[in-house]
């Protein structure tokens, strides 16, 4: 007998004491306002898109320097939601930086509608593992095969279980044959009747579903996520043969090892408390005690500091560790966070034709909607569609996003040892790589190779050439030393970038700023004022230096903030060309809040604007 595995909603959260927000005092006050701020800025979007936005905040959440008492009081308990997760796991990086910042937690509960009841798991067995499979360290990464798909969004439906499932199902169907598919997850919400579409699911019984076939995504689409509702099951669509083997449950650490050394599998997980919901990046070594509530897809295994596994989850790319979280391994039962409570997948079928891992940057992370989305562009195009502004924005909603650490520390979380050659999974903890339109502050996925920063120099061109040049070029005129390029990240950037995604911040997480771009290619771009101007220009005379702060609101002089940062030693952009404009983003790696900017020496700025170009 298969073990039942539904997913309801019976989501938990520790519930530790709070200090209300009008017991703070008046300084305590402004903090959280202004972290609110900046929060509507980033987030307040993104959550209004996926309904996770209170009903209480509708008309006020767009009012990003106006806020309401009750918008003040849920987001200052995501603020000490934030400090207990990291208390709790000083090894991995929490942030208020996300879409579910205003949600109370019976809210979270219900948009997500993925917790799990009704189990037996007594005919879940551990599986026979080898000496090999078991042993401590090593490491396995799906997450950078050709056959894993991009991070999805489940949206307003408890339907965890049906996109863990699916997701698992195209792996092991493209590990079988060499096709990767992008199946309808719709189909299974819906036309399932062993499980509760939105109201829950089980995943062993949605593989079995699957193993029968199922529809493409453009023939059935994604619509649950937005309405929140299951749907009528639909048949005009035709079903795609699926090569998966017989569906197989089982458990325990050694178990998982020994099934990801083959393939990925579908994981139980307790995710209904402020660790998941406000994961960054790093190792989680502690959830609270609870049943499980979640089902994602684990991917990976592998050591930094600590033995982890990686899972995927569905929350979106911008949730966690671009769209990933990664949990301790070796400390038996259940697992960190239940996860080797029950593992399902299908059996493989046959060999994989190529396991060789595919760099991250050639699969764009994408979200369910209501329609298909528009694939992004592999390069930029030949013309420019857009004159560049003369400014990065008037609106403080392009500001820069905040460096998402606890509130109730500035100090960095401690970081792992380098990450090693091998494409392992283990992840990579700089603190300062947080989210911007997307909630993380990891630098990368884990098998993105280590940071390769290349030194300034007169002989780069085209528009790494310009941001270097230009970037360093005014800073030196303030006293500041020189950045470096960070050609890991700024990939990871282009590829954000080569989706068009248009104004709006997102990609890797970090300290970001965002500008129109004027496009170039070759020594032509060294003749362009760019963006680092644009940035520096009107921001700096709204600049403090005797304060080290802005003269108005943060969102003010962000942009200047950010690039003028003594502590920032490398920065990261990407750039786009497409038909919905040209933009270019970077990151600033180690930026700070509000940090101490000598005064313009030598010249004036007229001066150092021409010398941008000369």
């Amino acid at each position: 007998m298969k073990t039942s595995l539904l997913f309801v909603s019976t989501l938990s959260s520790s519930a530790l004491a709070r200090v209300a927000f009008n017991a703070l005092d008046t300084d305590q006050q402004a903090d959280v306002k202004s972290q609110l701020s900046k929060w509507k800025t980033l987030y307040a979007p993104l959550a209004a898109a996926h309904g996770y936005v209170p009903q209480v905040s509708i008309e006020s959440v767009g009012l990003v320097d106006s806020h309401t008492d009750e918008e003040l009081a849920r987001f200052h308990n995501t603020l000490q939601d934030v400090e207990d997760a990291q208390k709790s796991n000083p090894g991995a990086q929490f942030s208020p930086f996300n879409v579910f910042a205003l949600l109370t937690q019976a809210e979270f509960d219900k948009v997500l509608k993925n917790s799990f009841a009704g189990k037996n798991l007594s005919d879940a067995k551990p599986l026979a593992a080898t000496e090999a499979a078991v042993a401590a360290g090593g490491s396995k990464d799906w997450s950078t095969n050709k056959c894993n798909p991009p991070v999805r969004n489940q949206g307003q439906c408890g339907s965890c279980w049906a996109f863990s499932t699916v997701g698992t199902s195209e792996i092991a169907h493209c590990l079988a044959t060499g096709e990767l598919l992008d199946l309808a997850e719709q189909q299974v919400v819906s036309c399932d009747k062993a499980s509760y579409g939105c109201n829950g699911g089980f995943p062993s019984s949605a593989i079995d579903f699957e193993r029968k076939g199922l529809c493409l995504e453009s023939a059935y689409p994604y619509t649950s996520g937005n309405s929140g509702q299951t749907g009528t099951c639909q048949s005009s669509c035709t079903k795609k043969t699926l090569s998966l083997g017989a569906t197989v449950q089982t458990q325990g650490e050694d178990s998982l090892v020994t099934v990801l050394n083959t393939q990925p599998a579908t994981v139980v997980v307790t995710a209904g408390n402020s660790v998941w919901r406000n994961y960054k990046g790093g190792v989680v070594t502690q959830c609270p005690s609870a049943e499980s509530d979640h089902a994602v897809i684990a991917v990976g295994y592998g050591t930094s500091d600590k033995d982890f596994f990686k899972i995927k989850n569905s929350w979106g790319p911008q949730w966690g560790d671009n769209g990933y979280i990664y949990l301790q391994r070796g400390v038996g039962g259940k697992g960190t966070c239940n996860v080797v409570e029950a593992v399902v997948y299908p059996k493989l079928t046959a060999s994989a034709p190529s396991n060789d891992p595919v760099p991250p940057t050639a699969v764009p992370t994408v979200q369910p909607t209501t329609t298909p989305t528009a694939q992004p562009t592999s390069k930029p195009t030949s013309q420019p569609t857009q004159q560049p502004t003369q400014k990065p924005t008037k609106r403080p909603t392009k500001k820069p996003t905040l460096k998402p650490t606890p509130v109730a520390t500035k100090r960095p979380t401690a970081a792992p040892t380098t990450k090693p050659a091998t494409s392992s999974a283990r992840p990579t903890l700089t603190p300062t790589q947080a989210p911007t339109t997307t909630p993380a502050t990891t630098r990368a996925p884990a098998t993105t190779p280590a940071p390769t920063p290349s030194s300034p120099s007169t002989s780069l061109t085209g528009m790494q050439g310009q941001l270097i040049s230009q970037t360093n070029k005014i800073r030196a005129a303030h006293g500041l030393g020189p950045v470096t390029w960070d050609a890991a990240l700024s990939a990871k950037m282009q590829a954000y970038a080569g989706s068009c995604p248009g104004f709006n911040h997102g990609g890797p997480s970090g300290w970001q700023n965002l500008a129109t771009n004027q496009a170039c290619s070759g020594d032509a771009c060294l003749k362009i004022v760019g963006a680092a101007w644009l940035w520096y220009n009107q921001e700096e005379t709204k600049w403090n230096y005797n304060g080290n702060t802005c003269n108005g609101d943060w969102s003010v002089c962000g942009h200047f903030s950010n690039m003028m940062s003594p502590g920032v030693k490398q920065i990261a952009c990407g750039w786009s060309q497409c038909s919905n404009g040209n933009y270019v983003w970077c990151n600033y790696v180690s930026a700070e809040m509000n940090p101490k900017v000598p005064r313009i020496t030598g010249m004036t700025k007229d001066q150092l604007k021409a010398s941008l170009t000369a």
